[in-house]
């Protein structure tokens, strides 16, 4: 599996998102392409600096603060054209996440949002070079991750008054998202800005604990001089992820269709999965071919209990050197279906792009529940997870 993992221990901001994609997914014509287009009243350049000793691109904006709603900013957004259509709703999408966090901390309608900094020329041109930055690494196959974000620790002056670091609005963009954050020294201030928390909370896959081969890497340096590097890196890699098991086999020509269910069933309960295959052997009886792939270090145990179960004089245990899985994870999600909410268990793996499966069980008892089929359950419950 390809993956791009965004590390940032010293927090995150559009800027040095982008600055940390350039040269390996975007380039300086494709930032200025993004500011003609729109019209932005924007100045930018790239420059090369050294941050604590790390070498790191730093993108330099300046521009003139205007304020505007979340309306005038989507409107704006959708006027792009071309390749640049594309990112369009990915954008809206992020301004979106942040209009909903102010809605929510101040008690407004999402429509009523006056965004103040984060609606400014400066902050549209970084949502668009970012999402067009990992937009591009998703279409190449690659799958996007973070490390746990150092939200910094302190207060923050915003137009609302001082508050405590994270401000409201930044714990709501981060809250139900796969981000993981933690707090950093009081001194460092406010480290993990608005627009950047939108932006992973959009695109980030949640942090990422496998073991993975690094091909390339991306430094962007923040303007601010904190106690650590303050530079957010981009790793570009791939994972296979290993394991030792075995495969405990036998075959049976004795046993009835009862006993071989039932031994299915018990040892699945220590296995990783069983199969029986049916065939003909000697004497032309027909018989299964009993298999059980189990952890290396349980097979002697899967062995005996195959033997009680099915009464076979012999079982062959068969260490693999080594199998190649995927990245997968387990979780579960509330889903609203014909008025009715359900919890599903869901499958997230990553053979080679992402893919998603419900619990079979889970998408059978909402077809009961609601009388419908279970291809028809299938597809209600693929649209919303």
């Amino acid at each position: 599996m390809r993956i791009a993992i965004v590390e940032s221990s010293n927090g995150a901001s559009g800027d040095m998102l982008i600055a940390s994609m350039l040269g390996i997914v975007i380039d300086e014509r494709d930032l200025r392409k993004i500011k003609d287009d729109l019209g932005l009243n924007l100045e930018f350049k790239v420059e090369e600096v050294v941050k604590s000793g790390v070498r790191a691109k730093k993108l330099v904006i300046k521009e003139k603060k205007v304020e505007r709603t979340f309306k005038e900013v989507t409107n704006m957004i959708r006027s792009l054209r071309g390749e640049f259509a594309t990112i369009a709703p990915i954008a809206i999408g992020i301004f979106r996440r942040m209009a909903e966090a102010e809605a929510k901390v101040h008690g407004k309608e999402v429509d009523e949002i006056v965004f103040h900094e984060i609606g400014s020329d400066d902050a549209i041109f970084d949502v668009l070079a970012a999402s067009l930055g990992f937009k591009r690494l998703k279409e190449r196959g690659y799958e996007i991750f973070s490390t746990p974000i150092n939200l910094g620790g302190g207060e923050v002056e915003t137009p609302h008054g001082v508050y405590p670091v994270p401000p409201p609005a930044v714990l709501e963009i981060i809250k139900n998202s796969k981000l993981e954050v933690f707090f950093g020294r009081v001194e460092d201030g406010e480290l993990l800005t608005p627009t950047a928390a939108a932006i992973l909370a959009e695109f980030s896959e949640g942090s990422f604990y496998q073991t993975f081969k690094v091909e390339e890497i991306g430094y962007g340096a923040g303007e601010r001089e904190t106690s650590k590097p303050n530079v957010l890196r981009l790793i570009i890699g791939s994972t296979t992820t290993a394991d030792r098991i075995a495969i405990v086999e036998t075959n049976v020509d004795d046993a009835s269709g009862e006993i071989i269910g039932n031994a299915i069933n018990t040892l699945m309960q220590k296995s990783l999965d069983v199969i029986a295959i049916p065939y003909f052997g000697k004497k032309n009886r027909p018989g299964f071919l009993l298999k059980a792939i189990c952890e290396l270090d349980e097979a002697d145990e899967v062995a005996e209990l195959m033997m009680e179960e099915t009464g076979s004089i012999g079982v062959r245990i068969i260490p693999v050197h080594h199998r190649i899985v995927s990245f997968r994870e387990i979780g579960e999600k509330e889903l609203s279906i014909g008025g009715k909410k359900f919890r599903v268990r869901v499958k997230t793996s990553y053979p080679a792009g992402k893919l998603v499966k419900p619990e079979f069980d889970d998408v059978r008892k909402i077809a009961s529940d609601l009388g419908i089929s279970l291809p028809e359950a299938y597809r209600e419950v693929l649209k919303r997870i």
